[in-house]
């Protein structure tokens, strides 16, 4: 009697050693998934952060290229800007002095982004026909 009240211990140890073995795994599998989709939420929004600061860089390029219009009065010609820790590059074109077109890059790590402004007319006042975006030029 004493053999069967042991060999039935030892059986619910081994059930209630399995269940916890079962529970921690199963923890640890949420926190693992947990951590990774954090690393990856972090990825994702200093990629955005990079986006949105290439993005001003471009702008500003884009504003350079306006004022040396402004002062010079000429619609063709190209710079850079260095920034912080990025750079913009832009080019002014024109075509007989008009259908002046600027386009701008900026430029932060591995993020680049473009911008295309087109100039209505330049007298009496620079007047912009658009400011966009785009992909590529």
């Amino acid at each position: 009697m004493n053999i069967f009240v042991f060999s039935k211990k030892i059986r619910e140890g081994y059930i209630a050693l399995i269940s916890v073995l079962l529970i921690a795994s199963i923890g640890a599998a949420i926190m693992i998934s947990v951590i990774a989709s954090g690393i990856t939420a972090s990825k994702t929004d200093f990629a955005l952060q990079q986006s949105g600061s290439a993005r001003a860089l471009a702008s500003s390029c884009a504003e350079e290229a306006l004022q040396k219009i402004l002062e010079t009065g000429s619609t063709t010609g190209s710079g850079n800007l260095t920034i912080a820790s990025g750079t913009c590059l832009y080019t002014t074109t024109s075509v007989n002095g008009q259908n002046i077109t600027i386009q701008s890059t900026g430029i932060l790590g591995t993020i680049t982004s473009k911008i295309r402004v087109i100039i209505a007319t330049t007298s009496p006042g620079i007047s912009l026909s658009s400011w966009e975006e785009v992909s590529d030029f």
